[in-house]
């Protein structure tokens, strides 16, 4: 058994899906997890872990043990200066794409090991910092995450389901407007879709609606699975991406998926067997791609069909057996 201690700044959205996912597995797998957080910080899932409260994440406030395991980049520099187990570098997405300050690199360049999530954010760090790392994956759980009966069975139009990520709060790379002006285009050749939207941080549309959207409230993993399931077909739009779970959840939710190449995603993408891809920003691919689906209906199932058992084997617990199975290898080292 290990005693592993995971400092970690929030645990809401997104990419720290991956901490919660990979510290339950490991609670389940017989070792010891400890999450460690600032006092005020937001908590969006159930843990199994011991959850430890601090009032900020200093090298004295964080804890021992075999392992620590920082992730975003404020929490290596406490990790690795606390002496308090050896420390393995989890990297959610390379922050220096988006961060400017020399520190987010320097975490990096640490005598420390490195956790990324795909051949792309693996080759990214590679080529930003000449330092490789042990490629972990995400995964999907196909108990809560499966398909439900669509929307359009009853009402006869088909829906798009999109994640609004908002500008405001400097999610820049996730090309809503592009997904817009693609519905804005979309509507022109067929009229008759839905599009709703989950918006994890309140975002709004406000530029001039090219296109009527609902506003579905998601606040669990159950309310995700709905949303997803419910659809027709599930868009991402964004211009990069480590990994990119919505893609796999949408596929365990039997939704035809239409993805951007994102890079993170390239590791279980296949274009026109389990989604249909496109390039970034390309606005006139995206559109013809959605058009393609919207009306040819069988091509939409047979999408939806094959990502839904394509995504069986892409288990959180594959992913804790082979975060196990690195650190029992440095603990021999």
């Amino acid at each position: 058994m290990m005693k592993l201690v995971i400092p970690v700044i929030s645990l809401e959205t997104g990419g720290t899906r991956f901490i919660y996912q990979l510290a339950n597995e490991m609670v389940d797998k017989g070792h010891n997890v400890e999450i460690v957080l600032p006092e005020k910080a937001a908590m969006a899932w159930p843990l199994k872990a011991k959850i430890t409260r601090v009032k900020e994440l200093t090298a004295d406030t964080i804890p021992p043990g075999d392992f620590i395991l920082p992730n975003f980049y404020l929490t290596v520099f406490p990790a690795w200066e606390s002496k308090k187990g050896r420390v393995v570098r989890l990297s959610l997405g390379y922050e220096p794409l988006w961060v400017e300050e020399k520190k987010a690199l320097a975490s990096y360049l640490i005598d420390a090991p490195i956790i990324s999530l795909s051949q792309w954010h693996r080759q990214l760090i590679l080529q930003g910092t000449g330092r490789n790392s042990t490629v972990i994956p995400g995964g999907v759980d196909s108990t809560v995450f499966r398909p439900f009966p669509k929307k359009s069975l009853s009402t006869g139009r088909l829906t798009i389901a999109y994640i609004l990520r908002s500008k405001e709060h400097g999610y820049t790379w996730k090309g809503s407007d592009d997904f817009w002006e693609a519905c804005r285009q979309l509507a022109e050749s067929v009229p008759t879709f839905d599009v709703q939207v989950v918006t994890p941080e309140g975002a709004g549309y406000h530029a001039s609606h090219p296109y009527p959207y609902k506003i579905v409230e998601a606040a669990t993993d159950s309310e995700m699975a709905g949303f997803y399931a419910q659809s027709d077909i599930f868009v991402s739009t964004s211009y990069f991406e480590s990994f990119s779970m919505p893609l796999l959840e949408a596929m365990a939710c039997g939704t035809a998926v239409v993805t951007t190449d994102n890079g993170g995603n390239r590791d279980y993408v296949k274009n026109g067997e389990n989604c249909l891809l496109v390039p970034p920003s390309d606005i006139k691919q995206l559109t013809l791609a959605l058009a393609h689906l919207l009306t040819q209906e069988k091509e939409r199932n047979k999408l939806a069909q094959t990502g839904l058992q394509f995504v069986q084997s892409w288990t959180w617990r594959h992913s804790a057996d082979k975060l196990e199975a690195l650190l029992y290898q440095l603990a021999r080292t």
